[in-house]
């Protein structure tokens, strides 16, 4: 349950992660489109700025006599039209009154005057270059037109400027959608790379909180010493258990070990520590497949386990002959054994968790009191209280 919340926790935090990580992509792009979009607008200015460097120099032809002006312009306009750059960006040529003098995609268009036609928004888009013109000589238009490489209209970002010597307006442009189209490649690539490292992250945080949650898990129900869980897993597992429905009752075994402050005042704790955890051993051992044994405090121990009284009986005898039979080499030449007492409890209808204990510890009382080394159930516990 716990570790399900502590999931639900860090699957949370990775979506926030996974959505701050959206906005900075975001926030990314943004700031990547305005620079890709403000380096393409240098570009096409640059570009209109060489192509007025060439006019320029055959009107200066002109004026000098090594060609006529309708020879300058000619072959000016030869060869801007077959000039490219980027792999797609072209010219055109526009004269003062709006008529088209060259573009190499609209030969139809050639010589006809455009200063009425509109674009699909409606708007008179050579009147708006005409207008910029006028005003600075220069400057950006926007206006949809065919792009050739998808023959679709297309918005598009144009430069234009014009040459006053022959009233003539020269424009390139790059098309808005070529530049959407390239920062949608760098989402989708951003997009897989976010993906990649969220699903990275989850998987990475799923199984280091799984390994976490079961070193903590492991800390919090463990005791330490005796690798038998802690008396406060006790509380929580024993009441759960008790509500269980099971073929057979929840009988408890209360053990303890005889003696055992003997044995940590003649060999140390240190050395009692050994005897402890060795014993714990014995016990999980007998008891298997029977797993559910805590350590309820000093030398005391408890086992749960669905069976009747007889079987409980018969399992704690089976730990009290194995840990009397046990060895303990303290040095070569001292060695010892140790006993242990228990007492059996089985579940009633009316019971309550610390009933059941509280009369498992009375049977182990009634086995010190006989002696140590014994095994007392409630059924014998009756029996003596009668005789």
């Amino acid at each position: 349950m716990r570790y399900s919340k502590f999931k639900k926790h860090m699957l949370t935090l990775s979506l926030v992660s996974f959505i701050s990580m959206l906005i900075l992509l975001l926030v990314i792009v943004w700031h990547l489109y305005s620079s890709i979009l403000k380096e393409r607008k240098i570009l096409i200015h640059s570009q209109v700025d060489t192509v007025m460097s060439l006019m320029q120099e055959m009107y200066q032809d002109s004026l000098d006599g090594t060609l006529t002006k309708e020879e300058a312009q000619h072959q000016f306009l030869a060869y801007v039209e077959k000039l490219k750059y980027s792999g797609h960006g072209y010219f055109w040529v526009l004269n003062t009154e709006g008529v088209m003098i060259m573009h190499p995609y609209n030969k139809s268009g050639i010589g006809k005057s455009l200063i009425n036609v509109k674009d699909k928004d409606g708007k008179f888009y050579v009147r708006s270059i005409i207008s910029t013109i006028q005003q600075n000589e220069n400057g950006f238009v926007s206006y949809y037109w065919p792009n050739p490489n998808y023959e679709v209209l297309a918005q598009k970002l144009s430069y234009v400027a014009l040459f006053k010597p022959w009233g003539w307006i020269v424009g390139t442009g790059l098309y808005v959608s070529d530049l959407n189209r390239e920062i949608l490649s760098q989402i989708y690539i951003g997009l897989l790379v976010i993906i990649g490292l969220f699903s990275l992250s989850v998987f990475v945080s799923l199984r280091l909180s799984r390994r976490y949650m079961t070193d903590l898990r492991n800390v919090a129900i463990f005791d330490r010493l005796t690798r038998l869980y802690r008396r406060s897993y006790l509380d929580e597992m024993g009441p759960r258990m008790l509500k269980e429905k099971h073929t057979k009752p929840l009988s408890v075994i209360f053990f303890d070990i005889d003696l055992f402050k003997k044995v940590n005042d003649q060999y140390g704790h240190d050395y009692g520590d050994i005897v402890l955890s060795a014993i714990s051993s014995i016990i999980q051992k007998e008891l298997l497949p029977h797993k559910d044994v805590f350590r309820y405090g000093g030398e005391e121990i408890i086992a749960l386990l669905y069976a009747s009284e007889e079987e409980s009986r018969v399992f704690a005898e089976k730990v009290r002959r194995a840990t009397a039979e046990h060895v303990f080499h303290y040095s070569d030449t001292e060695h010892f054994n140790i006993t242990i007492s228990s007492g059996v409890a089985v579940q009633n209808a009316q019971d309550s968790f610390s009933d059941l204990i509280r009369r498992a510890d009375r049977c182990m009382y009634f086995a010190k009191a006989r002696g140590r080394d014994k095994v007392v159930t409630e059924s014998e516990v009756r029996e003596i209280a009668e005789a």
